[in-house]
């Protein structure tokens, strides 16, 4: 990505894991959060299975047991998204070619809503995203392991009025 990024404006300060429409399949993504950006980050099975095994790695150096390998190998798959806060922009686009990032400005609207679908017999509520910039619709689903709260307070405090 040729663009300037300046990295004291675009501290990041929130993630998001989400699924992106895709022509027939969803693709996991990762939301991640600037001021004034926001980085579309692609989760693959080779980046998890990477994230997994420094966690893995990092109980060995410190002298973890089997259980507790497992464990956080285990934690590390829920709590992947949350590694991006603490990575740079360019860092983040820079990990896989699919990612890509959205200037703030450039949006023309986001529709967040939330709908109930029948799973298996049970009630499950879920939080669909449309972003539109020029040119460009982007459809997300919020990942299913993310409270719904947690996801429209993050959404509202990221995008504010332009949320319809």
């Amino acid at each position: 990505m040729s663009e300037y990024i300046d990295e004291k404006e675009s501290e990041v300060w929130g993630v998001l894991p989400v699924e992106m429409k895709g022509l027939i399949l969803s693709k996991p993504y990762t939301m991640v959060f600037t001021q004034d950006k926001t980085v579309f980050a692609r989760t693959t099975s080779k980046i998890m299975h990477k994230h997994a095994k420094k966690a893995r790695e990092k109980t060995e150096n410190s002298g973890g047991g089997r259980l507790e390998k497992i464990k956080n190998q285990m934690g590390a798959h829920l709590s992947h998204h949350q590694k991006y806060l603490d990575m740079t922009i360019q860092e983040i686009i820079n990990e896989h070619k699919k990612n890509f990032m959205i200037n703030n400005q450039t949006i023309k609207k986001i529709k967040v809503r939330k709908r109930t679908i029948d799973q298996q017999g049970f009630p499950e509520t879920e939080v669909r995203i449309l972003i539109k910039t020029p040119g460009k619709k982007i459809k997300l689903r919020v990942n299913k392991q993310i409270n719904n709260k947690e996801a429209m307070q993050t959404l509202k405090k990221a995008y504010g009025p332009k949320i319809k």
